[in-house]
């Protein structure tokens, strides 16, 4: 029976969230295949040159259909899309299949003008695919986004671009192409020499916060949050600066991972240590030798591991599965917890629960913000507290900012929060001082 249970609450969580498209990549096929040949074809890593161009495709319905006509005729009706798709292709272009009714298409050689005309003509024809049911011919509106001018820009930060300019689109109304430059955004990324210096001059340091026990409101952890105290007095967000950060040297790399160890040692030493979560990104997962390998090689060594948690955020996860996977099983065998971010929406899905093991989800905060208006989405919060105890899973709410989302957070049965309501992010040692922490 608790099988049972256990799954149907699985399949009414996955399909409350399926509507939020998760981006792992499923399947892929260059326009140039004329037949499947079992081998997955080389996609970029990083789109060069300012003609680079990356297009989303999302079936607005699909949901609906499933629902109306079942899995099968969805199915049916995504392979259809997709050899649409593929057969508008122009040589050289490449195309990927993601979950949630979603394709990805890779233009390299086209600006945005080119771009946007040839996605137009392909949504159009998309829209018009029709599959044969008992009931009738059945097709499907869709929306298309084009993010142009992504000189370096990784491929799943180029995806996550993407993402973005399709949810503007659905909110006019869907069926229909967006498209925006990104020349212009990247042009405000700092440079790896501004960050170099920026690193050597100790202007990079990790903020805290601290995630409660929403029973007692005391502090059972830190959230370590790193931040770039600019000369000008502004404080920077990693999101201004991470991807260069992930291409510094190997000495930049010991100089945060110093900055880690340092920032943890008041709360995981002395009386009652609490644990410390600091956030991975895809550069820990590049493998051996990389800057990100040598920061997590040297916190592992300095930071008791029964008191660390390593916080998976989406861009890691998509980097590549596998590697997320290796990095789990490894420090998981040394005591280490792995915390699953922004559960619900992105790429922290249900289905990584199945490709990742681990010990702690955070509820993306949206759940949070809205679950005081939307009852559906306390019926949502409802069913992941029964997996999370099913699988042994603790369950961290995200963004609590009021008495009554916390206290109805906790009636439902989440044990862990964090958010304004107990506390802004701040330094290490104003978080220490407060706590009555020993440095």
């Amino acid at each position: 029976m608790g099988i049972m249970f256990l799954t149907i609450g699985l399949m009414a969580l996955a399909a409350a969230v399926s509507a939020i498209a998760t981006l792992r990549l499923m399947r892929s096929r260059t326009a140039d295949d004329a037949q499947p040949t079992g081998l997955r074809p080389r996609q970029p890593q990083s789109l060069d040159g300012e003609g680079g161009a990356l297009a989303l495709f999302d079936l607005d319905d699909l949901t609906g259909i499933n629902v109306a006509q079942g899995f099968d005729t969805g199915d049916r009706l995504l392979n259809a899309v997709g050899d649409t798709l593929r057969r508008g292709l122009p040589p050289g272009a490449g195309l990927e299949r993601l979950e949630g009714g979603r394709f990805v298409v890779w233009l390299p050689d086209a600006d945005l003008a080119r771009a946007t005309d040839m996605v137009e003509r392909m949504r159009v024809l998309a829209a018009q695919t029709l599959v044969e049911t008992r009931q009738g011919q059945v097709a499907c509106e869709v929306t298309a986004a084009v993010v142009a001018g992504l000189p370096d820009e990784c491929r799943s930060r180029a995806i996550l671009r993407a993402d973005a300019v399709l949810a503007q689109a659905k909110a006019r109304g869907g069926a229909r192409t967006e498209a925006v430059l990104a020349l212009p955004i990247m042009a405000l990324a700092p440079s790896r020499g501004d960050v170099e210096a920026a690193i050597t001059r100790r202007e990079l340091e990790y903020h805290v916060q601290p995630i409660v026990d929403l029973t007692s409101g005391a502090p059972v952890g830190v959230e370590a949050l790193l931040r770039w105290n600019r000369p000008d007095g502004s404080i920077v967000g990693p999101a201004g600066f991470i991807d260069t950060l992930n291409r510094i040297p190997e000495a930049g790399s010991d100089l945060l991972a110093d900055l880690a160890v340092e920032t943890a040692r008041p709360f995981v030493i002395g009386e009652s240590p609490i644990f410390i979560t600091f956030n991975i990104t895809g550069a820990v997962l590049d493998g051996k030798g990389s800057p990100g390998c040598s920061w997590l090689t040297h916190v592992l060594q300095n930071v008791p591991t029964e008191h660390l948690v390593l916080e998976l955020i989406e861009t890691a996860v998509i980097v590549s599965t596998e590697r997320a996977q290796d990095l789990t099983a490894r420090t998981r065998a040394m005591g280490v917890r792995i915390a699953l971010d922004d559960f619900g929406t992105g790429l922290s899905n249900i289905e990584r629960l199945c490709d990742l093991p681990v010990d702690i989800i955070k509820i993306d905060r949206a759940f949070i913000q809205a679950m005081c208006d939307n009852d559906r989405v306390e019926v949502i919060l409802k069913a992941m507290v029964s997996m999370a105890e099913s699988l042994g899973i603790d369950l961290v709410a995200e963004g609590i900012e009021t008495e009554e989302q916390a206290n109805r957070l906790r009636d439902i049965g989440v044990r862990y929060g964090q958010g304004f309501l107990y506390g802004h992010p701040a330094t290490a040692q104003e978080w220490a001082d407060r706590m009555g922490r020993a440095a």
